[in-house]
C-alpha cells in the first residue's frame, strides 16, 4: 500500500469509497474533486496497485492555523485491519504543510466506535488529552435528519520540526 497526496484524477475514486462506507456522507463528486485539488497537502490517498483503497481528507482552518480539521477517513474493506487509517493521518500530519499544527480536531456521532478508537489511538501516540463537544447538534442544526456530530479536540502536541 502506498501513500501519496491526492490528485483531481482521484476525485472520483475517492468519491466512490466514501459512497461505500456506513458511515460516511456522501457528498457530490465535484466536492471530492475540490478536496483532492484545493486540499491535498493536508490529505492523502492509500493505493494498491491502481486501485484508491484509502483516504484522509482534511484542511486547516484559517481561523486555527495549529490545528487540522480531519473531515472524512474512509478505508476500503480489502485494505482494512491493517492500521492503514492511523498511518495516513501520520502521513498528513509529517507534511511541511501541518509544520505548525498541534491540534487535530474532527467530528463524530457516539455510534462510530472505529473513528473515535483511532482518534484514540492518535492522542496516545501523542500523548496528549482529548476533549469532546457537540459541534452539531441533530435538533438544532441537522433538523432531526442526522445524529449529533461531537468535536473531538486532540492536543496540543508537539509540532513538526
Amino acid at each position: 500500500i502506498q501513500l501519496r497526496s491526492p490528485t483531481a484524477t482521484d476525485g472520483a475514486p475517492v468519491h466512490n469509497l466514501i459512497r461505500k462506507s456506513a458511515f460516511l456522507d456522501d457528498n457530490s463528486l465535484y466536492c471530492y474533486l475540490a478536496i483532492c485539488t484545493h486540499f491535498s497537502t493536508t490529505s492523502v490517498v492509500a493505493t494498491m496497485g491502481e486501485d484508491v483503497v484509502g483516504v484522509v481528507t482534511a484542511y486547516i482552518p484559517p481561523e486555527q492555523p495549529d490545528t487540522l480539521f480531519v473531515w472524512q477517513v474512509a478505508v476500503d474493506t480489502v485494505a482494512q485491519k491493517r492500521g492503514l487509517a492511523s498511518k495516513m493521518l501520520n502521513y498528513i500530519l509529517e507534511q511541511a504543510a501541518c509544520k505548525a499544527v498541534r491540534f487535530v480536531e474532527t467530528t463524530v456521532t457516539k455510534d462510530n466506535d472505529a473513528s473515535r478508537a483511532m482518534f484514540a489511538s492518535l492522542a496516545r501516540r501523542r500523548h496528549c488529552d482529548i476533549e469532546e463537544s457537540v459541534m452539531f447538534d441533530r435538533e438544532e442544526h441537522f433538523l432531526n435528519l442526522h445524529d449529533t456530530e461531537y468535536k473531538l479536540r486532540i492536543g496540543p502536541f508537539a509540532a513538526a520540526e
